[in-house]
């Protein structure tokens, strides 16, 4: 079964997202983190072969910034390593080469 989502969006009050209209305008806006409430809304079963198919809502969508875009990230990663069991790559923990400006080099 796929779980399906309506195209409705929330209600106006509810809809945080519209204040940022003209920055998903821009050419290849950034990612806005979000908390949304999603709630159900139908399930529909197939009269042929008793298939029964679920839809919900986006309820309600908040975004987030700064520290609390942050912490709703790192929330992500904890439960997306925790529902599929993929654990990130450690790429903070390598160590990064530093670079040193020469003098007396070749000039191209």
């Amino acid at each position: 079964m796929v779980l399906k989502y309506t195209s409705k969006r929330p209600d106006e009050e509810l809809d945080g997202l519209q204040d940022h209209e003209a920055h998903f305008k821009g050419h290849q806006p950034a990612d806005i983190v979000a908390v949304v409430v999603v709630s159900g809304h139908t399930v529909v079963e197939d009269m042929n072969d008793g298939q029964r198919t679920a839809t919900v809502r986006v309820k309600q969508i908040e975004p987030v910034d700064g520290d609390d875009a942050a912490t709703v990230r790192q929330l992500l990663r904890d439960r997306y390593a925790k529902r599929t069991g993929n654990e990130p790559l450690p790429i903070d923990e390598i160590e990064q080469p530093k670079l040193e400006i020469v003098e007396g080099g070749d000039q191209e």
